[in-house]
């Protein structure tokens, strides 16, 4: 399961180290749409985590939240790669926000396998892994937009990193799941 939170970190990056990049690139936007844009998102996350979460999780159950999330990550970031009009980038970000609900039940599930006087090591080690994919994620993200728009690049998409996001989101999507089956055998 660290594995698959570390490659949810890595790819969160795709959209906090890239979309003031990519959407200038894409749609010209200037710093007051910039600014409106993150603001929606900043919404988004606030209502899914201060609201959604605590009103899904429990019907669905962690285990199927922790699938619905990366999913819906997974769709939004694809979504942002190929968008085409600013309206769908702040339609988009309603989908990808939805996804929030993956990171709790995620935490929920890691921290129910580790005796109650050892959580505030568990969540100092999840810290730390945040902190460490904070180094990597955005490095390996806008290399990837710089690339991808570069005059050496084979094809011009400047969507690169939100598509290597939803990559790496299916992979932990993947390894979450044969992590949860194999607790259950």
């Amino acid at each position: 399961m660290v594995v698959s939170i570390t490659l949810i970190y890595i790819a969160a990056h795709a959209v906090q180290t890239t979309w003031t990049y990519y959407t200038k690139e894409k749609f010209l936007w200037n710093e007051g749409t910039i600014g409106i844009s993150l603001t929606v998102i900043g919404v988004c996350i606030a209502v899914v985590q201060g609201l959604i979460v605590r009103a899904l999780i429990p019907k669905l159950g962690q285990e199927k939240s922790v699938y619905i999330g990366l999913a819906l990550y997974t769709i939004g970031f694809v979504l942002f790669a190929f968008a085409s009009t600013t309206w769908m980038m702040f339609a988009f970000s309603a989908v990808y926000c939805l996804g929030g609900i993956a990171g709790p039940s995620i935490q929920g599930l890691i921290s129910s396998h580790v005796p109650a006087n050892e959580q505030g090591e568990l969540q100092g080690a999840l810290t730390s892994l945040m902190s460490a994919t904070s180094i990597i994620g955005p490095l390996i993200m806008t290399n990837v937009f710089a690339f991808f728009i570069g005059k050496s690049s084979p094809i011009y998409f400047p969507g690169a990193p939100f598509l290597l996001g939803a990559f790496l989101t299916l992979i932990s999507t993947i390894l979450a799941y044969k992590s949860l089956k194999s607790e259950k055998v």
